[in-house]
């Protein structure tokens, strides 16, 4: 990761109207959101510098991003999210292209931004020091959008009419899908039309993990309720997709149309080459864009590839280098290709990937900036951890260097 740049800022001796305004914006759902904690993140801000703070609370229609935009309007130079990975991406997208800084306090189960970012996700006081600190550089910030209509299938990208941004419902899927059982609602577009997202989009069994999660799961065993949710999810179907991408290391971002869905039944293209290669079965798509057809049991598009208990997926991906790294998970003979999954990506071999043309377990890796993705038939979606309806277009693309994040 890029290292963390100073701001320049060392204290304010002046008049209190001098100092520079922080906000908080907190999600009060979460159990760790205490006074105490709200005390010590109010104390350390002072001390630092900075006039307030100003607590701003989320709300299940409201979950951040207004929050952060009136911050703004109101002339903060940092905006804190306290809260899960659902809060930080709603104030992220609501800080986006703006010149306030962007601080994190952990009080989720996986916390994905903050590990990420190197952020102390166990030890608030640690994390209160980071806020406090003159520290912040530059991250990406990806933006999600999928189709409305999940029976479309007209090549056009994900969206509709209006282009790769479409509106996606919320209280139901296309279709009328009714959210799964544990949760209340379908995640709604963060602003406009999009979903932001910082560390991970997932289509398939990655989703189907999230749905399958109880909430009072999580609040007592953390992040074993992921794993206990997977394990359950392990029959999930195999999918067949288009992966189209644009840019690459290098490159400058070549948005196109995508390819029209696969037909079921399609395989996964071999591999044979790194991360920024194109594999055999690889076809160059209109404009330069990459264009293959797979196989899959999951799909990520990460911005970032560290996970809970040690678990490095992708370890090439960073918030800070205007990439999306994608993973096509697969696997076959069933317990045998999951065990073999789970040595690959599993401490110590974390991202020790075998070759997929002969393993069990198949991991295939990808980048780009702009990714779209055809599916023969509907699946879920999750954005760090919240879920999208069931559908058959995906559209992720990267917005470079959206925010100034504080860090170690």
């Amino acid at each position: 990761m890029t290292a963390a740049r100073r701001t320049g800022r060392t204290g304010h001796s002046g008049s209190e109207t001098d100092r520079p305004l922080a906000c908080v914006v907190v999600n009060p759902s979460k159990h760790k959101a205490t006074r105490a904690v709200g005390d010590l993140l109010g104390r350390r801000l002072r001390e630092a510098g900075f006039r307030g703070p100003v607590w701003l609370e989320t709300s299940g229609a409201e979950p951040g991003a207004t929050q952060a935009r009136l911050a703004v309007a109101s002339g903060a130079r940092l905006v804190v999210a306290a809260g899960g990975d659902g809060t930080v991406r709603s104030v992220a997208a609501g800080l986006a292209s703006t010149p306030a800084e962007l601080g994190i306090m952990p009080l989720g189960t996986a916390n994905l931004a903050a590990r990420n970012l190197g952020l102390p996700t166990t030890d608030l006081s640690q994390a209160a020091e980071v806020l406090a600190s003159d520290s912040a550089g530059p991250c990406d910030l990806a933006w999600v959008s999928t189709d409305a209509d999940d029976g479309a299938d007209d090549g056009a990208p994900p969206g509709g009419p209006g282009g790769p941004a479409g509106e996606a419902a919320t209280s139901a899927g296309a279709g009328g899908s009714p959210p799964p059982a544990g949760c209340d609602s379908w995640a709604r577009p963060t602003l406009g039309r999009e979903h932001a997202c910082m560390v991970v989009a997932g289509i398939g069994f990655d989703a189907g993990l999230v749905a399958a999660t109880r909430p009072m799961l999580k609040a007592r065993l953390g992040w074993g309720a992921y794993a206990l949710a997977a394990m359950g999810n392990l029959r999930s179907p195999r999918m067949d997709l288009v992966l189209s991408l644009a840019g690459e290391p290098g490159s400058a971002h070549r948005p196109e149309a995508p390819a029209a869905p696969p037909a079921p039944g399609g395989r996964a293209a071999p591999s044979g080459t790194g991360p920024e290669g194109a594999a055999r079965g690889c076809a160059p798509g209109q404009a330069g864009r990459r264009v293959e057809r797979l196989t899959a049991r999951s799909l990520l598009v990460a911005n970032g590839g560290r996970l809970p208990a040690g678990i490095t997926l992708l370890p090439r991906a960073r918030l800070d280098d205007g990439l999306l790294d994608i993973a096509a998970i697969d696997t076959v003979a069933g317990l045998v290709g999951w065990g073999s999954l789970a040595r690959q990506v599993l401490p110590p071999y974390a991202a020790a990937y075998a070759d997929p043309e002969r393993a069990t377990g198949r991991v295939l890796l990808r980048q780009g900036n702009d990714v779209t993705v055809r599916l023969a038939a509907p699946a879920l979606v999750e954005v760090d951890g919240d879920l999208l309806p069931p559908t058959r277009g995906v559209h992720v693309r990267l917005e470079a260097g959206a925010l100034r994040i504080r860090r170690p």
